[in-house]
């Protein structure tokens, strides 16, 4: 089962798009293995979907039609789909890919586990999102996703900070950039911050 796991983690989508979710749901993946009987089926199919995001020639418009990114697994299915995304991000199909990301962010939402492991996700996942609301130049759709979904650590309000900054919200951006650095970071890390700042007009 290692062997197998470290076979998958050669995808170059895989490395590129989902490295955080391995340390998240590996060690689960492994223990629920040798639990559960139908998760040799969950893998084989986790394994199967890799095999077609190996193939160069399908784009992920074609992988969406063509494969079920459905598991009983939460683990496999966050993954499964996390890595689709990177794909559509990679073939710049932005719509794709920030539904997939919403997808997931909603699945992780709803999914009952630790605090600590779900803020995790939560960020990675925001991160990305807010990313495409800004490679889309989404204003709106962005600063909707972020006031319903505001999380209180610094990666959130400095991810804010650049998104608000990004489009000219200066005002916006101060707050979050400000939030930011009322946590407990050292004088470097908030030397970096105050350079991203807006300069006042």
């Amino acid at each position: 089962m290692l062997e197998r796991i470290l076979d998958f983690l050669k995808n170059k989508y895989f490395i590129g798009g989902v490295t955080i979710l391995v340390i998240v749901f590996t060690g689960s993946f492994v223990i629920n293995y040798y639990n559960e009987k139908n998760n040799e089926a969950e893998f084989r199919k986790f394994i199967s979907i890799n095999e077609e995001f190996a193939v160069e020639e399908l784009d992920s418009n074609e992988l969406l039609s063509s494969i079920d990114l459905n598991f009983d697994s939460f683990g496999y299915e966050v993954i499964t789909k996390t890595i689709l995304a990177k794909k559509a991000v990679d073939e710049e199909n932005f719509n794709l890919a920030l539904n997939l990301f919403l997808e997931v962010y909603q699945t992780v939402q709803d999914e009952r586990i630790s605090k600590a492991t779900k803020n995790i996700l939560k960020e990675h996942l925001i991160e990305n999102i807010i990313r495409i609301y800004m490679q889309t130049n989404d204003f709106n759709g962005g600063s909707n996703f972020i006031e319903e979904n505001a999380i209180n650590s610094l990666r959130f309000h400095e991810l804010a900070g650049d998104y608000y900054k990004f489009f000219g919200k200066n005002t916006d951006s101060l707050f979050h950039y400000d939030q930011a650095i009322n946590f407990d970071i050292d004088e470097t890390q908030k030397n970096l911050i105050n350079l991203k700042k807006p300069k006042a007009q």
